[in-house]
């Protein structure tokens, strides 16, 4: 008889689970939820602020291992394996989110020129800019905000835009172009009582 003892790190009661959902058992996937679902949060807690981001990164990292499930070898340590995936899916959240800060201080830096250019007194204080624009962001109806969001913090184009949206692209630019109008009349107007 030929004895293969399990590796150290082995994790049977995971690998239960792992073996369900590949048989077809998507509903077995939940158990290993349970199983590693505090771990994963410990981790993205260090690394993110606030509780949304954390379970944003938590959940997109157990889609991130159920997608990739087959890539998993059994015998072997499971929580190594989803920790590895966390981290990943944590390192790709952190490069997008410092992408969105940098393409949101263009954008701001790009309002904040144009203003100076339609013959606003910038006071040389970029941040009277910076707390008008949030304002007037935050008083945007919430469609209007993510389709800021989505062009100007995403960075998307007008096409993936119009995709997402089920519209035409030309619709996507004149809604954007008609919600930059409003925000340079709100940043206007709350400048101009400063």
């Amino acid at each position: 008889m030929d004895w293969k003892l399990p590796d150290a790190g082995a994790t049977p009661e995971a690998d239960q689970f792992v073996r369900a959902v590949l048989a077809g058992d998507t509903a077995a996937f939940a158990g290993l939820v349970r199983l590693y679902e505090s771990d994963l949060w410990r981790i993205a807690a260090v690394m993110l602020r606030g509780r949304g981001a954390t379970e944003n990164m938590v959940q997109q990292a157990f889609i991130d291992a159920y997608a990739h499930l087959d890539q998993y070898q059994l015998g072997t340590d499971f929580g190594a394996w989803i920790r590895t995936v966390a981290r990943n899916r944590l390192r790709k959240e952190l490069r997008t989110a410092s992408r969105e800060e940098r393409r949101l201080a263009v954008y701001r830096e790009q309002l904040a020129e144009r203003l100076r250019a339609e013959g606003l007194d910038p006071h040389d204080d970029a941040d009277l800019y910076i707390a008008a624009l949030r304002g007037c962001r935050e008083d945007l109806p919430e469609r209007d905000s993510t389709l800021i969001q989505m062009r100007y913090e995403k960075g998307w184009s007008f096409e993936t835009i119009a995709a997402r949206q089920g519209q035409t692209q030309e619709a996507v630019q004149r809604m954007i172009s008609r919600i930059r109008v409003r925000l340079r009349a709100c940043i206007e107007g709350k400048l101009s009582t400063i």
